[in-house]
């Protein structure tokens, strides 16, 4: 998958898709929706089961994006979550399985995983008019940058997705703050909660757009320097960085 940064604009616009969990909210806008790429922000499966939806839909809801990326690979790109990663990596799954764990999805869920995995990164950078953005699953954090100034380096979307090459990279992933439960100092771009994004230290010309921390009232949380956009459904990027100036 190439590293470039992306450009778009109001003509050319980008359709992000935040967690699916199983549910459908997706299928209108990225079937049949007026867009130049659109990405998704991760976990597909573990569905929550106040809302009602099987392991075995959640999982044939993964198939059917999988093979939607697989037929429009120019428009789409498929970011990993934490509650993918668990089925991924057995070092991720060691250090920092998720709640709503399936043994019985893990093998389709993995073996979807490897059979399409050019589909598959962790961060993803976009250009809109201007401003720089960094999609991740669940933000960055400079805390968690510090931590691991040595292996990360900078914040760019290739540094990121490098950290799937190696098992200190994996480890890297897995930090899981307090806020999540966990024992790190801060949580990385799979797991920080967005109390840690929006305290942590603005990256510097960077506009983050994650999901991974539902919002009570299903709106987004929009900030000058990120948007947390887990609300059951799509955002366009112009959206979002226009709602994002108001704050200046």
């Amino acid at each position: 998958m190439s590293m470039d940064i992306m450009k778009f604009d109001k003509e050319h616009d980008l359709l992000i898709v935040p967690d699916v969990h199983g549910r459908t909210f997706w299928r209108e806008p990225v079937m049949g929706g007026d867009y130049a790429h659109v990405v998704f922000l991760g976990d597909y499966t573990d569905p929550y089961p106040r809302e009602g939806i099987d392991r075995d839909t959640s999982v044939e809801m993964f198939r059917e994006i999988v093979e939607f990326a697989e037929e429009h690979q120019e428009k789409v790109t498929l970011l990993l979550g934490n509650h993918d990663m668990h089925y991924v990596s057995e070092t991720f799954d060691n250090m920092a399985r998720g709640s709503r764990y399936s043994m019985w999805s893990r093998r389709p869920v993995s073996t979807l995983y490897k059979t399409h995995q050019h589909l598959f990164c962790l961060a993803f950078e976009a250009d809109y008019e201007g401003t720089h953005c960094l999609l991740t699953h669940a933000g960055v954090t400079s805390g968690w940058l510090e931590s691991h100034e040595q292996l990360v380096g900078a914040p760019t979307a290739a540094n990121i997705n490098a950290l799937m090459e190696s098992e200190e990279g994996l480890r890297a992933l897995a930090d899981v703050g307090w806020e999540r439960g966990g024992w790190a100092p801060a949580g990385g771009p799979m797991w920080a909660d967005y109390t840690e994004v929006a305290a942590s230290e603005p990256l510097p010309g960077v506009f983050q757009i994650f999901g991974h921390t539902q919002s009570k009232h299903r709106e987004p949380i929009v900030r000058p320097h990120l948007a947390c956009v887990d609300c059951h459904r799509t955002f366009m990027l112009s959206e979002l960085v226009e709602l994002s100036k108001r704050w200046d």
